[in-house]
């Protein structure tokens, strides 16, 4: 029989084994994916304020998970990201997204364009006017269209054939919806950070914008990157105190509580605007910092570049947004200084597209001195 044990020992061997107990329970809650997923949780919290699609539709395919998952980890890897302090995440996954699309080529712009999956024929009337690939292909630019998703089954496989034949759409699983624009708007910077960083400029357009590509990009080469260079630029119609809507009878009401000020910091109207491309991770980055504002214009060329320190550039003189005058400004702009034009008509585009095109053969020798030149019978 084994010699007892003082009274003594066995309480040092008690504490002992307590204090191993203790130090095994504390590593385990330092464990990086425990940590992690508390951070998720914090952040799946904060994202509870806005439109998250509900679990209904929502089964992916293993190879979509991996390419989200993939997608995240160069975001992180790429851009230096602190995840301790993230409050407004944007962890949807793709549901189609064409990767290489600016893979290994000389590429001078990235266009993207805001549309809802519904719009088919506003996609179309793009591609077949001023997004139209050959054309595009001739000033070294590539064009894509970003959306979310909807819950209507016959648009979503009509969408599954558009880009089998096409492949220039990029969709996120979130739902897309007005107050969800932002998502959309946070989709698109991530996107083009990733699969798309090697461009010199980046065009943002709605799916009802007219764009005079050929003035764009002769203005960009000749007149931006002379005077003001290839980095840190936000050039657009910028809003000076655009006052907030307090109406709630008002599409655009925002409430006190949502926004206090009652009008904004200078922002740039979301129609159209070009960015310098080494600022889409930048503003991405910041996005992920930036508490979600439903306001995609305001959040996306206010708050974002503002995190960043970066002010917008004003091209005011390049826009007609008043739909009902779009045409007969066009006719009389006799300084050809018009490059963005909102057109509410798809009829309308066709025949301000034509009178472009007409303008560009009468003055191209004048006016394209740069390489490429654009034919004059170039069909678009």
């Amino acid at each position: 029989m084994l010699p007892r044990i003082p009274s003594i020992y066995r309480g040092i061997l008690t504490l002992v084994g307590i204090t191993l107990l203790l130090f095994m329970l504390l590593m385990q809650g330092n464990r990086p994916d425990t940590v992690r997923l508390r951070r998720l949780q914090i952040q799946n919290e904060v994202m509870g304020r806005v439109q998250i699609p509900d679990e209904s539709g929502m089964e992916k395919s293993t190879a979509n998970i991996r390419t989200t998952h993939r997608t995240i980890k160069e975001t992180i890897r790429h851009q230096n990201i602190d995840t301790r302090n993230i409050v407004n995440p944007h962890n949807f996954s793709y549901l189609k997204n064409p990767v290489n699309i600016c893979s290994g080529k000389d590429i001078y712009m990235i266009t993207y364009i805001h549309t809802s999956p519904k719009n088919f024929h506003k996609r179309q009337t793009i591609r077949s006017t001023w997004g139209d690939k050959r054309l595009l292909e001739q000033y070294k630019t590539k064009i894509v269209f970003v959306m979310g998703r909807v819950d209507d089954t016959k648009v979503m496989n009509k969408l599954e054939l558009e880009n089998a034949h096409y492949g220039d759409i990029v969709q996120e699983d979130f739902l897309d919806s007005y107050k969800n624009l932002t998502f959309k708007g946070i989709a698109a910077l991530k996107w083009i950070s990733n699969y798309c960083n090697n461009t010199v400029f980046t065009l943002k357009t709605d799916d009802d914008i007219l764009v005079n590509i050929f003035k764009l990009v002769k203005h960009l080469k000749e007149i931006v990157e002379f005077q003001l260079g290839r980095k840190n630029l936000i050039l657009c119609n910028q809003w000076l105190r655009m006052a907030v809507l307090r109406d709630k009878n008002s599409k655009w009401y925002i409430p006190k509580e949502d926004f206090s000020p009652d009008y904004f910091p200078p922002y740039c109207s979301g129609s159209a605007f070009v960015l310098s491309t080494d600022m889409t991770s930048r503003m991405y980055n910041a996005s992920l910092y930036e508490k979600f504002f439903w306001v995609d214009d305001y959040y996306i060329t206010g708050i974002l570049p503002s995190h960043i320190k970066v002010k917008q550039k004003r091209l005011n003189e390049a826009y007609i947004l008043n739909g009902r005058v779009v045409y007969d400004k066009l006719v009389n702009d006799t300084k050809n200084q018009l490059m963005f034009f909102h057109v509410p008509k798809l009829n309308t585009i066709f025949s301000m597209w034509r009178l472009i095109k007409q303008r560009l053969k009468m003055h191209i020798q004048e006016e394209f001195t740069w390489s490429p030149v654009v034919s004059p019978d170039t069909v678009v």
